[in-house]
């Protein structure tokens, strides 16, 4: 069951679900939470021609090598101009923190979409008990340059009630991450 506004608020003000900084009630919708741009903006860095790079995704070091492979760009206080087909990682500003039986999905926002922003590629789920940032895989789709700044309204949460307590915690290298590239605590 999708929780309504209602829902979000009665839930942030049982401490049920944890949003910091706290949120703006004008960043509600009927079933909705907008959330924001963080300050950093992470690049795959450019490679020459000559020397290829290989990922390879199994690799037990995969989330401990992402840092390594992308400029930092803060835009606390400036933008970001984000080309047409360039992608790029970002956190949100808030950190979201949920319980055993409620999860959420990360979802544009259809303005920003009619422009070609896309803030996810497949990893739009957060699982019962995240406590972190949300990572953005942001991606201009786009034929025009789009300019990001630290707060813009990015994205927006959908709260879902989890039927039964789950039999696995949640087990990720991103649990409990910063608004950096390097992984969390693994519980």
């Amino acid at each position: 069951m999708i929780l309504s506004d209602r829902d979000i608020l009665n839930e942030i003000k049982n401490g049920t679900i944890i949003i910091t900084p706290p949120i703006d009630e004008q960043d509600l919708s009927p079933c909705t939470l907008d959330v924001h741009l963080g300050t950093k903006i992470f690049k795959f860095k450019q490679y020459p021609a000559a020397a290829r790079l290989h990922i390879i995704l199994s690799h037990p070091d995969l989330a401990t090598s992402l840092s390594d492979l992308c400029d930092t760009f803060d835009i606390s206080h400036r933008r970001y101009t984000l080309e047409p087909n360039e992608f790029v990682l970002a956190y949100t500003k808030e950190k979201v923190k949920l319980p055993p039986r409620i999860s959420a999905r990360i979802e544009g926002r259809s303005t920003n979409a009619r422009y070609g922003l896309a803030i996810h590629n497949t990893a739009p789920i957060i699982h019962p008990t995240f406590n972190a940032p949300i990572m953005l895989e942001m991606c201009n789709v786009g034929t025009c340059d789009l300019e990001l700044s630290a707060g813009d309204s990015i994205g927006q949460l959908i709260f879902e009630r989890v039927e039964s307590d789950p039999l696995r915690s949640l087990v990720s290298a991103w649990q409990g991450q910063k608004a950096n590239l390097r992984p969390g605590s693994k519980k």
